[in-house]
């Protein structure tokens, strides 16, 4: 503080030989300001960004930089020469808040593309994940295919194998059937015939009647009368009748009989064939039904890996504008910074460093 306001007093000085011709009272025409060289204006644009100097001390700077810079080094004072030092700390401490401005925009840059860097990676996972869940989706699709179109062919199968057994087991499901109502007739219908048990033999007779198609007219024309005797009324006509229609009824029941062991070995087949090809079925279905399972649990983590591409893109592009913010500040710091060198540190070198013409010629 002392060295600048000896620097304002010596820089500012006016000739004694003037201030006598005041003191005398004479007529003293006003000094020119001395024309201020253009560079000192990068110099003061620089002392009036320093935020740490108390304004008495910008002041008294500002107020000593025309004379100071504009004296040439070799021809400046020991105050002046202080004072060009003083104000070179100065524009070193702006230019050092400067950088040191660049630096903390620049450490925020450096955070927010950590953070960017850590959103592509997740971008680039979530990418990867949704290529993995959709070839897995895929490939299960042609296993749900594959089980279906079995599935199907089984089925189809299945009908073929019913169709033959119904058509091979038509004949057979008849013959059992007059086999079983013969063997009832026989039981009941004939029996109480035969022993004149009933007293209702005109409906017996009847019975018969559906299974006697192919016996002898002349039989058939006796047999309602014998039907119809008691047993002490018949003779022996009635009795050989009867047992006619007896062997008739025995021998019907033999040959359906052996018609059916005959079929029986064919209908096996047909019906291991049909169990056999169910149990195929079976088969295919359930391997269908777990074919449907897994794609709908692949179908379910596609989704999910859809859903977390989604939510990637969407963080890194709201990343993007602040990222661009925080560029656009570092680079304005980064100018004003990379201005202040060229023209406001420039300058005051420039005036620093200036030797008169003298010395200039000297040299």
């Amino acid at each position: 503080s002392d060295d600048l306001q000896t620097a304002v007093s010596s820089s500012n000085m006016a000739p004694q030989k003037a201030a006598k011709r005041i003191g005398q009272g004479m007529a003293v025409p006003l000094a020119k300001k001395p024309k201020m060289d253009p560079a000192c204006k990068g110099i003061i644009e620089a002392v009036e960004q320093a935020n740490d100097l108390s304004e008495n001390c910008r002041k008294m700077l500002l107020a000593c930089i025309p004379k100071a810079f504009g004296t040439a080094s070799d021809d400046r004072h020991e105050t002046q020469a202080i004072m060009v030092k003083m104000v070179g700390e100065v524009l070193e401490e702006v230019q050092a808040n400067l950088q040191q401005a660049v630096d903390v925009e620049q450490a925020k840059v450096g955070g927010i593309e950590s953070r960017k860097g850590q959103l592509e990676t997740t971008l680039a996972s979530a990418e990867a994940q949704l290529a993995v869940t959709a070839q897995e989706a895929k490939a299960k699709e042609a296993t749900m295919a594959e089980a279906t179109n079995a599935e199907q062919s089984a089925n189809a199968l299945l009908q073929e194998k019913q169709e033959v057994q119904k058509t091979g087991d038509a004949a057979i499901v008849l013959a059992q059937e007059e086999k079983t109502t013969i063997e009832q007739v026989m039981a009941t219908s004939l029996h109480a015939i035969v022993e004149g048990q009933s007293d209702d033999a005109v409906r017996h007779c009847r019975a018969l009647a559906p299974f006697l198609k192919d016996v002898d007219e002349s039989l058939m024309s006796a047999l309602p009368s014998s039907c119809m005797k008691k047993i002490s009324e018949r003779g022996s006509f009635d009795a050989m009748v009867l047992d006619q229609i007896g062997t008739h009824f025995k021998d019907k029941f033999a040959a359906l009989s052996r018609a059916l062991d005959e079929a029986a070995p064919a209908a096996q087949q047909r019906a291991t064939a049909v169990s056999e090809t169910q149990a195929e079925l079976n088969g295919a279905s359930a391997l269908r039904q777990t074919a449907a399972v897994g794609l709908n649990v692949a179908k379910a983590a596609e989704q999910s890996a859809l859903v977390a591409l989604q939510v990637a893109k969407d963080a890194l592009a709201a990343h993007e504008p602040e990222y661009l913010q925080a560029t656009g500040a570092r680079d304005d710091k980064a100018a004003e910074l990379e201005n202040f060198k060229l023209y406001n540190m420039a300058s005051f070198e420039l005036l620093r460093d200036r030797n008169s013409a003298k010395a200039i010629a000297g040299a």
